[in-house]
């Protein structure tokens, strides 16, 4: 009876040891900071697991049931308009002159085949136009002298060297397309060379040696380039194909000597051959001796048919030139 009396006790005993116990071990645990949520600076852990990132338009169709899809956007028929760059031809247009040469220029530089194909091309400049460029040469020059120092001084030359250089290579460049076998008349030519050689003698006369020898050597070149252009035209014979005998080279020859003789009385080339060679000190006398020999064997021939109650006007009118046509050649 004692031990079923003692039974509840020593149970209620053992209870009170198992509690003690375990307040123990809750004491001996570390404790923990606890977390209050109002607190801003003590942020809460999360608990939900990671997740992985997922385009914004799948999410948007899954959290939607096929059932209450939205409606389905329809395509445009409108064709959609791309950009493109300037069409060459409107480029173009908007290029300045400077800009437009300066763009050619590249274009040979880096393809110089292209510039057999522009020669061919291109108009041929007329008398206006280049002297007009020559003149922009040559006014540079005269832009680029120093103000406030002796303008035949050394410095003076040293600071427009550059633009001399440019303004006689230039005109040796014009010069030469006026040389045979290029084929001008002869009135343009002696234009030219007129006004080339008019700019040359106003070329400030520099007290160095170096452009001494530049100046004399331009005059000569072109005095040469006078001589040949006009001996080319005074001794200019038909180019046919067809053999002429002594009556048709004759008449050839009296219409050479008659145009040439014209060209110079009506441009007045012995007038500005005379100055010319006034003011290069001598270099053009070559020039003169030819045009005074071509003039007084125009007025031998012009006297000696007179004389002979023949006038070359009328002997070169009266001449049946239906012999010497292209139609006339070719029948043969």
């Amino acid at each position: 009876m004692s031990t079923s009396a003692d039974l509840p006790w020593r149970r209620a005993a053992s209870s009170d040891d198992q509690v003690f116990n375990i307040n123990n071990n809750l004491r001996r645990l570390p404790k923990r900071k606890r977390i209050h949520l109002d607190e801003p600076s003590a942020p809460v852990k999360s608990m939900v697991t990671k997740r992985y990132h997922t385009p914004s338009h799948q999410i948007h169709q899954s959290s939607f049931p096929s059932s209450v899809a939205g409606p389905k956007s329809k395509k445009s028929k409108t064709p959609r308009i791309c950009g493109s760059s300037l069409p060459v031809s409107r480029l173009i247009e908007t290029l300045n002159k400077d800009s437009l040469q300066d763009l050619l220029q590249q274009i040979i530089t880096h393809h110089p085949e292209t510039a057999a194909t522009i020669s061919k091309v291109s108009s041929k400049a007329n008398l206006d136009d280049s002297v007009t460029l020559i003149k922009s040469k040559f006014q540079k020059i005269t832009d680029h002298l120093p103000y406030k120092c002796d303008v035949e001084s050394d410095y003076s030359y040293i600071r427009v060297k550059v633009h001399l250089t440019e303004f006689l290579n230039c005109s040796s460049d014009f010069i030469l397309t006026l040389l045979p076998p290029m084929d001008v008349g002869l009135s343009y030519a002696c234009s030219m060379l007129d006004v080339i050689t008019t700019m040359i003698h106003n070329l400030p006369n520099f007290s160095n040696n170096e452009f001494q020898y530049t100046k004399s050597t331009a005059y000569e070149q072109i005095a040469n380039s006078w001589l040949i252009i006009l001996t080319n035209k005074a001794n200019r014979e038909d180019d046919g194909d067809a053999v002429c005998d002594d009556s048709t080279a004759s008449t050839q020859n009296v219409e050479n000597t008659l145009e040439f003789v014209r060209t110079i009385r009506t441009e007045d080339i012995l007038a500005k051959l005379e100055k010319h060679n006034e003011l290069s000190l001598g270099k053009f006398t070559a020039v003169l001796d030819f045009i005074k020999s071509e003039l007084e064997a125009y007025e031998r021939i012009h006297h000696s048919l007179n004389n002979n109650g023949i006038s070359l006007l009328s002997d070169m009118i009266s001449v049946d030139y239906s012999n010497y046509s292209i139609t006339a050649r070719t029948s043969h």
